[in-house]
């Protein structure tokens, strides 16, 4: 079992701590523990019921009544809302707090069954929009503020990673003589997830693409394209390795591979540190993707 702090929760919930406090003192709501030196900590159970509350609250509930609820009355009262809601803001976000809850209790029946329920409401590309973008956005920033361990990413990372491979599996393969794009993670990247969708996207809009994966080293991408000239190339670059070495790998494709455009994806502050050669574009969110790729 992990212990939180304070703002911890306030990271996860969105709510603040201010008002977390607030309601320890009227509703007795938590009970958090408290260091030799007087800091609050918080358990797992606490959070949970936070998460249950936020939602709650979202669906219209005081917390007046919230606060008189057993851990079997809330869960209850979930299930309720969740049954009356609409494919709306607060159907997103229960479904969304709902796999993020089972990720961190690695609760593999939980994400599975939750997964297959939100998933009935949505396309697959819909359901990567409102509840899986959304959810690894969140993740990203737990991440950054060191609110969760590398294998409560890991076990959320690879679950959502299973699934879009299922998706991938089930759309015909294009006929086309010619591929239309290639698709890769360069040298140092690992991050899976956004080059697993693009392929969904593009795949369903009938291109044909040539998916290489991770850790893929620049010259053997510049051997491919010299031997297959291939038009599109997409990328993600999500791992920070440095401005001047991100800067040799740019200039190292655009130089060597000048009759293909490359679609970058990934940090926005690598973007800022240098001058992008007249065959890179880069590519900051599905929308740009959609209008730059797709042309819609």
């Amino acid at each position: 079992m992990r212990n939180y702090s304070i703002k911890e929760l306030e990271n996860y919930s969105g709510i603040k701590a201010h008002t977390i406090r607030i309601w320890e003192q009227r509703y007795n709501l938590l009970n958090p523990s408290r260091t030799d030196t007087g800091y609050r900590f918080y358990n797992d159970e606490d959070l949970k019921k936070l998460l249950s509350i936020s939602v709650l609250q979202k669906a219209g509930v005081k917390i007046s009544k919230v606060a008189s609820l057993s851990k079997d009355e809330i869960n209850l009262k979930l299930k309720t809302i969740e049954s009356q809601l609409q494919v709306n803001d607060s159907k997103i976000e229960l479904s969304i707090t709902n796999l993020l809850t089972a990720g961190l209790e690695f609760d593999q029946t939980k994400i599975e069954n939750e997964y297959c329920t939100i998933k009935k409401s949505f396309s697959t590309f819909d359901f990567m929009v409102k509840i899986i973008y959304p959810l690894l956005e969140r993740i990203g920033l737990m991440w950054e503020k060191d609110d969760m361990t590398p294998i409560q990413e890991h076990f959320i990372s690879n679950f959502i990673r299973q699934k879009l491979i299922v998706e991938i599996d089930l759309l015909p393969v294009s006929e086309k003589e010619n591929y239309d794009f290639v698709l890769v993670l360069p040298e140092t990247e690992t991050h899976e997830i956004g080059l697993l969708f693009t392929d969904y996207m593009l795949r369903l809009e009938g291109y044909k693409t040539l998916y290489l994966g991770q850790l893929v080293p620049i010259n053997n991408i510049i051997g491919l394209l010299n031997e297959h000239p291939i038009p599109k190339v997409i990328a993600f670059m999500l791992m920070y390795p440095g401005t001047e070495k991100f800067k040799k790998m740019v200039y190292q494709l655009a130089n060597n591979c000048s009759g293909t455009h490359f679609y970058w994806s990934g940090s926005s502050y690598l973007f800022s540190k240098i001058d992008l050669p007249s065959n890179f574009t880069s590519i900051s969110s599905i929308e740009a993707f959609r209008k730059n790729i797709l042309n819609k």
